[in-house]
């Protein structure tokens, strides 16, 4: 994908939840087709505000956000999804009270009706323990089922882009290696992933290029490997955590 348009640009960008104390001061990145873009970061690093502010959520006091080319930058937060944006949030990603099935058909909703049952055994194939487990309540599901529905559900709309906050937030080890098997399925197939993640470990694992940020601020950006063979950079902005990220468990 090196040589690839850019399909979500970043540029500048300044946002924050209150007016004169920006969390994210200058962010740029960018996302390309079927790529696994990684942030990285100690805590209070910005990461999360950075992607809810693309998705709309944090207000955004300046800079430029572009999807496929078309600024989206004050586009309100529920018309992201038809502009081709998917964000699945770390925590309320799912109706709890919902059945899968109601979830899955929930998402569905804005696609003309002769589109949702397919799209909706297209995400049963990449997910099939949720086709199993359609009657259940969301609630109920494991932690892992339950990231997965998450996620299933951001792709009913086949977004160009899928951004994600943490998804791996109190999984075990195990659960999170399958489910970034799947965000790699994902970016195979062409869309864009952003990925916002603290098990930097898994996360370098699967990225294609990071961006390091620190006090909301662009810090590093490069191959996953050359910051993984960086120990300076490990202890400093990363708290040692990538120094094994290129060992095999």
């Amino acid at each position: 994908m090196t040589g690839a348009p850019p399909l979500l640009e970043v540029e500048a960008l300044v946002a924050g939840y209150e007016r004169g104390a920006p969390v994210v001061n200058g962010v740029s990145i960018v996302a390309k087709r079927g790529e696994i873009v990684v942030l990285l970061g100690p805590n209070g690093a910005g990461k999360s505000t950075l992607v809810k502010a693309i998705a709309g959520l944090v207000p955004v006091v300046s800079g430029r956000v572009r999807l496929a080319g078309d600024d989206i930058t004050a586009r309100p937060t529920h018309a992201m999804v038809s502009s081709g944006l998917a964000f699945v949030p770390q925590t309320e990603n799912v109706f709890t009270t919902l059945t899968v099935t109601d979830n899955l058909k929930l998402a569905a909703q804005t696609l003309p009706s002769g589109q949702r049952v397919s799209r909706i055994a297209d995400v049963h194939l990449l997910f099939p323990d949720l086709e199993t487990q359609r009657g259940q309540a969301a609630g109920r599901l494991s932690g892992g089922q339950r990231q997965m529905l998450a996620v299933a559900r951001a792709l009913i709309v086949a977004p160009q882009v899928l951004m994600l906050d943490e998804p791996s937030a109190g999984l075990s080890p195990k659960v999170v290696h399958h489910l970034f098997r799947k965000l790699q399925e994902i970016r195979d197939s062409g869309v864009g992933v952003v990925l916002v993640e603290q098990n930097v470990r898994a996360a370098l694992g699967i990225a294609d290029r990071v961006y390091v940020l620190v006090e909301g601020r662009n810090r590093l950006e490069g191959a996953p490997g050359s910051l993984a063979s960086d120990p300076a950079i490990a202890a400093l902005y990363l708290g040692g955590a990538v120094a094994a990220a290129g060992e095999s468990p």
